[in-house]
């Protein structure tokens, strides 16, 4: 009988992870799983070229391909208001921002979305977005904002590194009162081809990893498991206690996000979710 290859994971190595993934490698049996890391884009794009079988990914992927994945259910890495970890850093008030371009990190697909869509919807601005590799202070030094995710979102909020600091999620729950859906765990259809059973397998264990995550997270005591040690007790209680890793209560403001994405034009259409049927 032949050996199932391992399936390919996308590990995000950021800090609103680290309660799931701190929890479900512990729980993966030796050569079930290859994990492989990397930043938001870096792990789209290796989904997109059939690199990974399974990745937290951003939302924005799946719905410029949908033909070419599944969703793993009830699962996802949302704001409920406040994110504290994607936002954008700017020289003066957003009231204030100039119609210059503003620099985005490269590592982000759905957030700089997001940002295009704020900045039009919000405050009628049509603002060119240029990637770019510079770290916050060098790019706040040629633009008037920066848009930062993860921990170089956090660093820089902590650190003081610009006057103004603006988080998308409460930006975009300010005006629509819903939750915003940054990454889902997107499954390439091709790995469900002869391995049903271990993308089935894999997405149950990950379920259970979230659920008992969200235990830990909500429990008694600090309530939080040890994280980082440069971000303080007191962010990282407020941090992983705002965001979501559910779905379903979340499908509003996704739909919401990728009729907004469709009426830019940045996406080919708004998606049908199609999730893996678990037993």
């Amino acid at each position: 009988m032949s050996r199932v290859a391992p399936l390919r994971v996308g590990k995000i190595p950021y800090t609103n992870l680290f309660p799931i993934f701190r929890i479900l490698e512990d729980r993966l049996r030796p050569g079930e799983v290859h994990i492989v890391t990397g930043h938001p884009a870096d792990l789209n794009r290796m989904l997109r070229e059939g690199r990974l079988d399974i990745s937290p990914s951003s939302s924005i992927e799946y719905a410029l391909s949908p033909g070419s994945y599944r969703l793993c259910p009830g699962i996802s890495v949302a704001s409920r208001e406040r994110v504290m970890s994607v936002v954008l850093l700017s020289n003066m008030p957003l009231s204030s921002l100039p119609d210059e371009p503003v620099a985005v990190t490269g590592r982000s697909d759905t957030s700089n979305v997001l940002l295009e869509i704020l900045l039009r919807e919000s405050l009628g601005k049509r603002n060119a977005l240029v990637r770019t590799s510079l770290p916050p202070s060098e790019a706040l030094l040629r633009h008037p904002a920066y848009l930062a995710i993860g921990d170089e979102a956090i660093r820089s909020t902590l650190e003081g590194t610009a006057p103004h600091v603006t988080d998308l999620g409460e930006w975009w729950h300010r005006e629509t009162g819903t939750p915003f859906v940054f990454a889902l765990w997107i499954v390439s259809r091709t790995a469900t081809r002869g391995r049903e059973d271990s993308v089935l397998s894999f997405a149950r264990t990950l379920l259970d990893a979230k659920r008992d995550a969200l235990a830990e997270i909500g429990g008694g005591g600090d309530g939080i498991p040890p994280g980082p040690s440069w971000i303080p007790a007191d962010f990282l209680r407020e941090y992983w206690r705002n965001l979501s890793y559910d779905l379903d209560g979340e499908l509003e403001g996704l739909e919401r996000f990728f009729r907004l994405a469709h009426g830019i034009g940045r996406i080919p259409a708004v998606p049908a979710l199609d999730f893996l049927e678990l037993p």
